[in-house]
């Protein structure tokens, strides 16, 4: 692999590890969510410096031209995490369906108590009305 190539992918891969961690540390990325990502990063980065091993692997997949393998290994674990999110979106979806109709019972219970409190509070006043004027 050029050099060139190898302190570039060195460079983006560190960076990216920088970067999820980052965000983990100002709590705008949840650990179970990095996780993928810092594997990403840290797959490429051990593949960038250990270039031998990045070209034996490359040759052994079918691809001739080695810096092409990190191409690879970015699209495969792009896949991995954006089918780790759709499953957590569908998760969510059905969550929410849920807390939505959980949400519209306790509405419609609520509602049903008050028109009975408003109901009793009206008995009770007409009650009151009726005893003061007799009294």
């Amino acid at each position: 692999m050029p050099l060139k190539a190898q302190i570039i992918i060195i460079f983006l891969s560190s960076g990216l590890f920088l970067f999820v961690l980052n965000l983990i540390r100002k709590r705008r990325l949840k650990i179970e969510h990095s996780i993928l990502w810092l594997l990403v990063s840290v797959t490429i980065l051990v593949a960038s410096i250990w270039t031998r091993l990045a070209d034996s692997v490359a040759l052994f997949i079918g691809i001739e031209y080695p810096p092409a393998l990190f191409l690879s290994i970015a699209i495969l674990f792009s896949l991995v995490i954006l089918m780790h999110f759709s499953i957590e979106l569908s998760k969510l979806k059905d969550q929410n369906k849920n807390l939505t109709q959980e949400l519209a019972i306790y509405k419609t219970t609520v509602n049903k108590l008050a028109t009975r409190t408003d109901s009793l509070n009206d008995n009770n006043a007409a009650h009151e009305r009726e005893r003061t004027s007799m009294e």
